[in-house]
């Protein structure tokens, strides 16, 4: 018979206590390591995913305006003697993301930040506050189609052709009163049976107009249209929901088609583009151009945003030379890509004169650089 095991004593129970609690520490300790690792990477992985108030600016495509965008032809002119021709002259576009309805993260603007083809600023550089992304493109859409009828008008002007300016509606709001009634393009040909005589005097005209109705009478492809527009009245005003701006009646049809593509920066290409095929020959000599900036109904070439990311949009559309605003030359200096010649530029005759010139010589020989018009 085995004798009885001798009860532990004190101490020795209090060692074995402080034993388990010890290993009970080390198990928990991995325990709450991992649980805190966890909770770390949730929190930065919804930081690096929480929209931040940035623009970020990138190369878009080069577009040659003498060719095919989206499968239609960009430039069609109907009603009068056009000329074949040869080379390319493209307008440049830039990609914007994080605009008005959109957004960018800290990832995606760290990423940009080093990319020096990219330009990464505060959203309301670009953007008024609270603008909604329907205004943008209603704005983006008004420019595009204000810059195309300038745009022609100064490729006219050049050739001596004459025109009539009309009041025409730039944009619909979608949405508006006017959203199915009318149309971007509609030519305003009178307001309550009066005839204005341009923008100011068209605003004027219907706001003097009573009732819950504005009867218009418009021209659209050609066609004259009597229609009663509906309007609301928005802090004392009467409201449609449309953009008038100033427009022209050209003696034959002109027509620049660059799907959802807005903003007013393509007119200076848009005006070479007219031109060339209102003339015989090949205005580019079979180079292929590129270029961008404003286009004023006096002829100015006026300054564009994003310049870097548009001459890099070029290169990588193996464009050999490049029109850039003379207004823009600060930014351009020291940003050429390699392999394209950069001309500055001021007015649609300068544009003009140097691809009269390129087409010539093959060369930017004699022609302002950005280095030349900055010092």
């Amino acid at each position: 018979m085995t004798p009885p095991a001798p009860a532990p004593s004190r101490g020795s129970r209090l060692r074995a206590l402080a034993g388990r609690a010890v290993d009970d520490a080390q198990l928990f300790r991995p325990r709450l390591a991992i649980g805190s690792l966890l909770v770390l990477c949730a929190l930065l992985l919804g930081g690096m995913l929480m929209p931040v108030p940035y623009v970020i600016e990138s190369p878009g495509p080069a577009i040659d305006v003498l060719g095919e965008y989206e499968d239609e032809e960009i430039l069609t002119i109907e009603g009068v003697q056009t000329y074949p021709t040869d080379g390319t002259l493209m307008m440049t576009t830039v990609s914007v993301d994080g605009g008005p309805g959109y957004t960018v993260t800290p990832v995606e603007v760290v990423v940009a930040w080093f990319d020096r083809s990219r330009m990464v600023m505060p959203r309301e550089l670009l953007f008024p506050k609270g603008q909604t992304r329907e205004e943008t493109t209603l704005q983006n859409t008004v420019a595009m189609g204000s810059s195309q009828q300038g745009a022609v008008a100064v490729a006219l002007d050049e050739l001596d052709i004459d025109y009539e300016d009309t009041v025409l509606v730039a944009g619909v709001q979608e949405g508006a009163p006017a959203d199915g009634t009318l149309q971007a393009g509609d030519v305003i040909l009178a307001v309550d049976g009066t005839e204005p005589t341009d923008v100011a005097s068209a605003q004027t005209l219907i706001g003097d107009v009573a009732g819950e109705k504005i009867p218009l009478r418009i021209l659209r492809d050609g066609e004259e249209l009597d229609v009663k527009v509906p309007a609301h009245v928005v802090d004392g005003a009467r409201q449609m929901g449309i953009l008038l701006g100033r427009g022209h009646d050209f003696p034959f049809d002109v027509n620049i088609g660059v799907g959802a593509i807005g903003g007013p920066s393509a007119g200076m290409m848009f005006s070479l583009s007219v031109y060339d095929e209102l003339t015989p020959g090949a205005l580019t000599g079979g180079h292929r151009i590129a270029g961008t900036g404003t286009i004023e109904e006096d002829g100015a070439v006026g300054a564009i945003g994003g310049i870097r990311q548009k001459m890099v949009g070029a290169q990588a559309s193996e464009a050999e030379f490049f029109l850039a605003p003379a207004a823009n030359c600060e930014e351009v200096i020291g940003f050429e890509p390699e392999g394209l010649e950069v001309v500055a530029v001021s007015t649609f005759d300068d544009a003009l004169q140097a691809t009269e010139t390129i087409a010539a010589t093959g060369t930017v020989e004699g022609l302002p650089t950005c280095e030349d018009v900055s010092s």
